[in-house]
């Protein structure tokens, strides 16, 4: 599959495109973690951002069934320098391009994502387009749209990732908090309910009357 990642800058890059064939706009952000990829992918916080991973091999111990932040991909796009396609670990369920490719999530692989840090840390996070196909790729007038494309600062990304509704997790504890969740990870909720606190998780949107 093909791909391409423009950013507003005027920098095309192109790829092998992984996961689902889809045309997606996003801020372009970095991570330098080493592993963690599938928390990462699942992290509410990367909601409207499409992902650079500066670690060159990703994918190599594949999706389990247990690391993630969230019941989703959240990313808008995955850009790695190489995507594994046989990942080896006993706990692996599944290998990422059918993990984000259930999930309607389009990946781009080949690409020099250090190189590409380097610019955004030199000129700030950019606007950008992530687009794979099946058929090549005509470039012409992307960075038009990459430009006019609405700013993640316009968006309202806590009502994309807020629970419906409130939910009660009991810890067998003494202590109860209450949890406004404006994107939470579960790797926060965990942390309470291992320590034997009991929690209730909230809308964004709740009223104090409510709670």
């Amino acid at each position: 599959m093909y791909a391409v990642l423009v950013l507003e800058d005027g920098t095309i890059v192109e790829g092998s495109g992984f996961g689902s064939e889809a045309e997606v706009f996003g801020e372009a952000v970095f991570n330098t973690s080493m592993s963690g990829y599938q928390e990462a992918l699942t992290d509410p916080s990367y909601k409207g951002q499409i992902l650079l991973l500066t670690y060159p091999l990703i994918g190599n111990y594949g999706i389990n069934e247990v690391d993630f932040e969230s019941n989703r991909v959240q990313v808008e796009g995955f850009v790695v320098r190489e995507n594994c396609e046989e990942p080896e670990h006993p706990e692996s369920k599944k290998e990422i391009d059918s993990f984000l490719r259930d999930q309607g999530i389009p990946g781009i692989a080949g690409v020099d994502t250090r190189a590409l840090t380097i610019k955004m840390r030199a000129y700030g996070t950019m606007k950008a387009m992530l687009k794979t196909s099946s058929q090549k790729i005509k470039t012409d007038g992307l960075v038009d749209s990459v430009k006019k494309s609405p700013h993640i600062t316009e968006m309202d990304l806590v009502d994309k990732v807020t629970s419906k509704e409130p939910k009660y997790h009991d810890a067998g504890g003494k202590y109860h908090v209450v949890i406004f969740d404006c994107g939470m990870k579960l790797g926060i909720l965990n942390s309470f309910l291992d320590r034997k606190v009991n929690v209730t998780v909230v809308p964004a949107q709740i009223r104090s009357k409510d709670i």
